[in-house]
C-alpha cells in the first residue's frame, strides 16, 4: 500500500512541474506516522537552470491536518521543499495546494495511520455471574446514572466542544509569534557567526510576515516608508513603532552599509523581544 501511495505521489507531483524541474526524491519523515504525530514531507528536485521559487504567501489550511510550516532548501542544482505538518484523520488524504512560485504542488497524498487499527482481539466468552455484598444499590445508583446520562452528556459536549474550539483559535491567533520567535532563537545563536547584513535580512523578513498577520496589511511587500504611513504604526511609544524602528535599522544595515556589532545585535533582538512580548499581552487582554 505504502508503495502504491508514493508512487501516485510521485506521478502526481511530477504532472505538476515546471518542465525545468525534475523531481528526484519524495520523503516522509518519520516514514510512518500517526495521528497527531509531528511530520515533515521533503520534496526534492533537480533543475539544471534558474528556477523562481519562494515559499508561499500563506500557509494553506485544512479541517484534517494543521500545516505549520513551509519553507525551502535550495542549492545550486537542487531545491528541497520542506512541509512540516501534523494529521489530524486517518488514511490517505490529499494536502492543499500550494504555488511556490514556478512549481505548483498539488494533489499530494498523505498515508496517516492509526493506532487503533487492528487492534480488536474478539469477542470473549461470558464468565460466570458474580454478586457482590451492595449489589442492588450498585444497579439502582446505575440505572439512575443511566437515567441521567442524556443531559450529562449534552452538557460535557457542548462544554467540551467549546474547550476545543477555543483551543484551536488561541493555536492559530498564537502561530504568528511562535513563528518569529523561532527565528529570534536562531539568530541569537548566529550573532558573531552572521554577517550583519544577512542577519537583519533573516530579521526583517520574520518581522515583516509577523507584522503582516497582527496588522492585517501587507507588511512583506511593502516598504518601510509604507509601512510607517499605516494607522498602526503612527502612534508613539507603542510595540508596534519599536518594531517599525528595528526595520528602519534593518534598512540602514542592509542597504546603506551601516556598522552593526555584535552588542547591537543583542540589543536588536532584545528590543523586538520587549515588543512583541508586549503587542501580544494586549492582544491577550483585548479577546
Amino acid at each position: 500500500m505504502k508503495s502504491f501511495v508514493s508512487l501516485v505521489l510521485i506521478l502526481l507531483v511530477s504532472g505538476a512541474l515546471s518542465a525545468q524541474a525534475v523531481l528526484n526524491d519524495i520523503r516522509f519523515i518519520p516514514p510512518t506516522f500517526f495521528v497527531g504525530d509531528a511530520v515533515e514531507l521533503r520534496i526534492t528536485f533537480s533543475h539544471d537552470g534558474p528556477l523562481a521559487v519562494a515559499p508561499p504567501d500563506s500557509i494553506p489550511e485544512s479541517d484534517w491536518v494543521d500545516i505549520k510550516d513551509v519553507f525551502l532548501i535550495q542549492d545550486d542544482n537542487t531545491v528541497t521543499v520542506v512541509i512540516a505538518f501534523t494529521p489530524f484523520a486517518p488514511g490517505t488524504r490529499t494536502l492543499p495546494p500550494m504555488k511556490l512560485g514556478a512549481l505548483q504542488l498539488k494533489d499530494i497524498k498523505v498515508p496517516t495511520h492509526s493506532i487503533i487499527e487492528n487492534s480488536h482481539e474478539g469477542v470473549r466468552s461470558l464468565r460466570g455471574q458474580l454478586l457482590m455484598p451492595g449489589t442492588r444499590l450498585a444497579v439502582a445508583l446505575i440505572l439512575s446514572l443511566a437515567a441521567m446520562a442524556p443531559f450529562l452528556g449534552y452538557g460535557l459536549f457542548r462544554f467540551s466542544w467549546k474547550w476545543v474550539k477555543k483551543s484551536r483559535q488561541l493555536y492559530r491567533v498564537g502561530r504568528p509569534v511562535r513563528r518569529l520567535r523561532r527565528v529570534i532563537k536562531k539568530l541569537k545563536a548566529g550573532i558573531g557567526s552572521m554577517q550583519a547584513p544577512l542577519w537583519y535580512y533573516e530579521l526583517t523578513e520574520a518581522l515583516r510576515a509577523y507584522l503582516s498577520d497582527r496588522s492585517h496589511h501587507d507588511c512583506r511587500s511593502a516598504t518601510t516608508a509604507e509601512i510607517a504611513l499605516m494607522s498602526e504604526f503612527l502612534v508613539d511609544d507603542t510595540p508596534q513603532k519599536d518594531l517599525l524602528e528595528v526595520l528602519k535599522e534593518g534598512d540602514m544595515v542592509k542597504f546603506a552599509g551601516r556598522f552593526a556589532d555584535d552588542r547591537s545585535l543583542n540589543k536588536t533582538l532584545e528590543m523586538v523581544t520587549s515588543a512583541v512580548g508586549k503587542w501580544e499581552k494586549a492582544d491577550a487582554q483585548l479577546q
